[in-house]
């Protein structure tokens, strides 16, 4: 009786994780906000496509581009991106295919966990992958990943490919037993550098990380197998077919000369030896820790107060220690997390993260550490024994306490875009260009062209009016100020008047339009 009522609760489990990921992914599509102009450019070179402009580099630059000049991703996500552009041009179309990998995630994580835990009872798998499956889908940062805290943008489906190149690996690693080739071996070795090269297009983390990985991996390939030609050929087939993919950058590689190619290469020798880029042990110590323990802070139970700190640090220590201790699952499953974790925080060390850019989502390779080592410590806890039952308990709180505040702030998300009053979002910017008339001017109180590109982007393809993107505010021209803003956690609240916020414009306007959303000012003649 305990073994059914643990089976439906882990079924109830999974269609709750399902079914509320797809809602509210579904929700960020429909209402999409919080955009930077990282997403609009890459909307641009996407719709380019439509012209016949072929991309053959793909977003850029980073961070650290400086030290060699601009550096640019292989274009691979503008190409996994275009399709979508046939359901509308808006740019929530940039977050239709991020829905959908990280969607999928989901029950690939659910998958990914049962195969590894393969040695305790079947019961127990399921609750702890559908476990893990829920856990993982009210996690906040799964719908504002990106630039910007937005669904949309290159690096926001790395877990989903992540966890696929992991279970590939798994399932070889195992097949190779066999000294004979079979179709469906072929087939997920394909499978396989299709996701070694998907990872490497979509951030330049993974970029740099991944190939490392994939070469680790072939490397314990051989020493289970050193004597089987198979290994070779196999891999040989993965590396064709990631080389075959980046065909579009190649042919503009040699075009430019391989100047994208060379500034990558001398990324990687620089990158250590500039002063303001260049670590010493301790501050590669330091940034090792605070990649994995910020997590807590920065995802899982998400807050900068001592008391939420504090306790991701004690939740994050506790499952690392248990979760590589206890394990006694797929050797291979692990030792591929291991591998990915470990190169990534090595090189997420090796550049002094105090003189750049550190985001969540550069730390997107071990996103889900927290939830696979709290699959693994639940999983090998002796729950017959006082200290096992515990530490059970203890985890449980932890897993409840971070999804009860990840769900808060989906609440304040949906709440802040839902209904009237809103935070605009993309269709609302389109329906108040409809209120200016055709052929005129649209002008940024700023005098920002950043604060200007949704409207010139939006016009260009949905709107369609002719309109006019200028940074100066000339006369006649009219100048669009939202009603609401998003702040801190995710709230919506009113913005301050035009004139609060603008108290040195010194151009003389009137109101033209008064709309739910918006003000529509036209600077006088």
């Amino acid at each position: 009786m305990k073994i059914t009522k643990l089976r439906l609760v882990s079924v109830l489990f999974s269609g709750l994780a399902l079914v509320f990921g797809f809602t509210i992914r579904m929700f960020v599509v429909l209402r999409f906000t919080n955009f930077s102009g990282d997403q609009i450019n890459d909307a641009e070179r996407v719709m380019g496509i439509w012209q016949g402009i072929a991309p053959s580099l793909g977003p850029g630059p980073i961070a650290w581009s400086g030290l060699t000049g601009d550096v640019s991703l292989p274009p691979l996500y503008y190409y996994l991106t275009f399709p979508f552009t046939v359901i509308t041009p808006d740019l929530s179309a940039q977050a239709i295919q991020n829905f959908i990998f990280t969607f999928l995630s989901i029950p690939l994580l659910g998958i990914v966990i049962y195969q590894a835990i393969s040695d305790i009872n079947q019961e127990k798998r399921l609750f702890i992958a559908s476990l893990s499956m829920l856990w993982y889908a009210c996690l906040f940062r799964n719908i504002v990943m990106s630039t910007g805290d937005s669904l949309a943008g290159n690096p926001v489906s790395i877990p989903f490919f992540l966890l696929w190149f992991t279970l590939l690996y798994s399932y070889q690693f195992k097949a190779l037993r066999n000294p004979s080739i079979k179709k469906i071996e072929i087939l997920s070795w394909i499978a396989y550098g299709l996701s070694l090269v998907m990872l490497m297009n979509l951030h330049f983390t993974p970029f740099f990380v991944m190939p490392v990985v994939f070469l680790i991996g072939l490397f314990f390939y051989i020493l289970k197998y050193p004597k089987r030609i198979k290994i070779l050929l196999l891999s040989g087939i993965s590396l064709i077919t990631a080389i075959l993919m980046m065909l579009p950058y190649w042919i503009g590689e040699i075009e430019r000369g391989w100047t994208n190619s060379n500034r990558i290469f001398l990324l990687i020798t620089k990158s250590s030896d500039g002063d303001s880029y260049s670590v010493t042990l301790l501050q590669r110590l330091q940034a090792i820790a605070s990649g994995y323990f910020h997590l807590g802070s920065e995802v899982y139970i998400m807050g900068n107060s001592w008391e939420r700190v504090s306790l991701s640090f004690v939740f994050l220590s506790i499952v690392v220690i248990l979760g590589l201790a206890k394990f006694k699952g797929d050797r291979s499953i692990l030792m591929i997390l291991i591998a990915t974790w470990l190169v990534f925080l090595f090189a997420y060390s090796s550049v002094n993260l105090d003189n750049t850019y550190n985001p969540v989502f550069y730390k997107l390779l071990i996103y889900l550490a927290p939830i696979f080592l709290t699959a693994f410590s639940l999983a090998y806890l002796d729950f017959s024994k006082k200290t096992g039952k515990a530490l059970s308990i203890l985890l449980g709180f932890f897993i409840s306490i971070s999804m009860f505040v990840n769900l808060g702030f989906h609440y304040n998300y949906v709440t802040g875009r839902a209904g009237n009053p809103r935070i605009p979002n993309t269709k609302d910017v389109a329906a108040a260009l409809l209120e200016i008339p055709e052929k005129s001017t649209i002008c940024s109180p700023s005098g920002r062209y950043d604060d200007v590109r949704t409207y010139e982007y939006t016009d260009n393809f949905v709107s369609q009016r002719g309109l006019n993107i200028q940074t100066d505010c000339e006369a006649n021209r009219y100048f669009i100020y939202a009603k609401y803003e998003s702040v801190g956690n995710f709230t919506m609240r009113p913005r301050e008047s035009f004139r609060e916020k603008f108290e040195d414009f010194g151009k003389p306007y009137s109101l033209y339009k008064d709309l739910p959303l918006f003000y529509i000012y036209q600077i006088s003649s």
